[in-house]
């Protein structure tokens, strides 16, 4: 569901190569066919992912083929010799993200399938016979890679946060730590306090946006955190 709902190809397409009806044409109503994603030449790109798919044995998933292309030190690799391969490290100069982005829309193209009977692994169909051999063109929209936030420090910051609310946060913090009997950086780091005195996020969805913060920290510490901001923002904690 995840990648269908960021898939750059004909919505009816990605549905009809999914259940086995292999079709290439769009069907010029979707919301992808009608605003289409900037494209470019995606022949090669395509090439290199079949052949980097072939050469392995067709029996691995859609994250080995991306770490093969991309050059990966993984022991997994070195194990079974494709780090060998003349498709290693083929992709090197393209992001994780990227080559993700083209083995989905190569998926929903209906030129590789995910058996899942087989973990998940990525084999070629018999449309992908033509562009493997450069027979067909074959345009690619341009990956839509999200920016990741950089982390940030105090000085990143520019002091432009609530220092009020960042002491009564550390206050929170050493709390914690003392009553786990853990260091106070496990809990949270002072760049992540920061954050927090700068955003003030009092939801969930809103705390897992700061940086440092993750599922089971949120679980472990989200309550308390975000209670005191909310206390902060509208004075009952004075």
């Amino acid at each position: 569901m995840g990648a269908f709902a960021q898939a750059q190809t004909c919505r009816r397409l990605v549905l009809l190569n999914y259940f086995g009806e292999n079709r290439q044409t769009a069907c010029s109503n979707c919301d992808i066919c009608l605003d289409p994603p900037k494209q470019f030449d995606g022949l090669l790109e395509a090439q290199q992912a079949l052949s980097c798919i072939y050469r392995v044995g067709q029996r691995f998933g859609l994250g080995y083929i991306v770490d093969v292309l991309r050059g990966s030190n993984n022991q997994r690799i070195r194990e079974y010799g494709h780090d060998k391969l003349s498709v290693y490290g083929i992709g090197k100069d393209k992001s994780q993200e990227h080559w993700v982005s083209v083995l989905r829309q190569m998926i929903h193209l209906g030129l590789i399938t995910q058996n899942i009977a087989n973990y998940s692994a990525l084999q070629l169909t018999e449309s992908a016979r033509p562009v493997l051999r450069g027979e067909l063109p074959l345009q690619l929209a341009v990956p839509r890679i999200q920016n990741v936030k950089p982390r940030q420090t105090a000085r990143t910051y520019g002091g432009n946060y609530d220092k009020k609310l960042f002491a009564k946060l550390r206050k929170l913090r050493k709390s914690i730590a003392d009553e786990d009997n853990i260091p106070p950086f496990v809990v949270f780091n002072d760049a992540t306090l920061i954050e927090m005195a700068e955003q003030c996020p009092v939801r969930a969805n809103d705390l897992l946006l700061i940086n440092g913060v993750g599922e089971r920290k949120l679980e472990r510490f989200g309550n308390a955190f975000m209670a005191l901001i909310r206390e902060h923002l509208t004075g009952t904690d004075d």
